[in-house]
């Protein structure tokens, strides 16, 4: 049987269907779709160099003034959690809601999970889920929901991977599996029609990694890539860590055998080595990458000339990269300050001041929104990004 056939033909999952805490089993056949045309080696093969290597890198013009991107609206939820210590941020914005995940500790080995819908028109705060697990990496495609349940066992972690129809509250399963041998559970990433993760079956000499996604529209999970790393007297083969696929594409950070981990496009247009990489994203123009004491972005042209953010203390990191368009990005300093970049202009200006812990922003449907907490106060930040965007 050859590789894509095999992979077309594991697509038959089962479906857990949940009405509020009870559980009921329906089987569902996934109609079968092709992988990406991607899907063979990338051909084109550009020389790897260290990333500080690469180019050069030009300092982004700090502005002192914070910048205005839209209509900036707050709302405190700091009344629906009274007396307790809570840190919740906006998940995913659908319509005039906004979805947020809470997981409340009920002892040092037990948790519950929380799915809210909260109201922007009517301050009105909503449970839609709750489940005896940890529930993480919510986001959002169209009118659903996705997420990941995860709760520790003997042999690793057991995970699941949900959806909920916004429109009639169903909640399905889409993949399910055990976390073993020091792999991560499955990290959710959505483009503008699908949802994305990678799954890892591991042995103490073997690992086998699929990379996965939804597509809403086609109701139908694609199977686009499958790694092998093997354990021995050598080590070979392909383990990706992570990997981000926007509107702009795939890209990978990964590892071939003992060779240094590698930042690079599905198409092989941009490949760079890369150590000590704490998150990263892309658009058609640029790749950033955050470490630990700077960010950089790499134009995807090798002639180009790249960027660098310093934060304000070395030890400090970046994450959080948001492109707003081809060449307009927001990231997070450190947890506590919002930055945006306009990389037409080289320029940056913060978002948002030093001040309280401040979550990852999503961007969704036009709006940026993020959550702010301190000791008392818990609020929600949405901005309508203007027109022009």
């Amino acid at each position: 049987m050859s590789l894509k056939i095999f992979f077309t033909a594991a697509l038959t999952l089962t479906l857990v269907v949940t009405a509020g805490c009870t559980d009921s089993i329906v089987t569902k056949q996934y109609p079968k779709v092709p992988a990406d045309s991607a899907q063979a080696s990338p051909t084109v093969e550009p020389v790897s160099a260290p990333l500080s290597d690469y180019g050069k890198y030009v300092p982004l013009k700090k502005k002192t003034d914070q910048i205005s991107l839209g209509t900036h609206q707050t709302y405190n939820l700091s009344s629906f959690f009274t007396g307790q210590n809570v840190l919740i941020a906006p998940d995913y914005l659908y319509q005039q809601s906004i979805y947020y995940t809470y997981v409340k500790q009920t002892s040092d080995t037990a948790g519950k999970s929380y799915i809210y819908r909260y109201s922007q028109g009517s301050n009105y705060n909503q449970v839609l889920h709750t489940v005896k697990r940890t529930i993480g990496m919510m986001t959002g495609v169209s009118h659903y929901l996705f997420w990941v349940e995860s709760n520790p066992i003997k042999s690793g972690q057991k995970w699941t991977i949900r959806s909920m129809d916004l429109k009639t509250g169903n909640v399905n399963t889409l993949d399910q599996g055990i976390s073993r041998h020091d792999t991560a559970i499955p990290y959710l990433d959505a483009s503008s029609k699908r949802i994305s993760w990678m799954t890892q079956e591991a042995t103490p000499v073997r690992t086998k990694t699929l990379l996965k996604s939804f597509d809403v529209a086609e109701d139908a999970i694609i199977i686009h890539q499958q790694y092998v790393l093997k354990e021995g007297k050598k080590r070979e083969g392909q383990y990706p860590f992570d990997f981000r696929r926007s509107d702009a594409g795939l890209i990978l950070h990964i590892k071939n055998g003992h060779q240094t981990p590698t930042l690079e496009t599905f198409d092989g247009t941009f490949k760079r080595r890369m150590n000590g990489l704490i998150d990263f994203e892309h658009s058609k123009k640029y790749v950033a990458a955050g470490e630990e004491g700077s960010a950089l972005f790499l134009n995807k042209k090798a002639q180009k000339t790249g960027y660098q953010f310093k934060p304000a203390d070395n030890r400090l990191t970046v994450d959080a990269f948001r492109f707003l368009s081809a060449d307009r990005v927001i990231f997070r300093e450190s947890m506590t300050r919002l930055w945006y970049a306009d990389l037409a202009r080289g320029t940056v200006a913060p978002l948002k001041d030093m001040a309280d812990t401040t979550s990852k922003p999503i961007y969704v449907n036009g709006k940026l929104a993020y959550g702010v907490s301190d000791d008392e106060q818990i609020e929600f930040h949405v901005i309508d990004l203007k027109n022009d965007w």
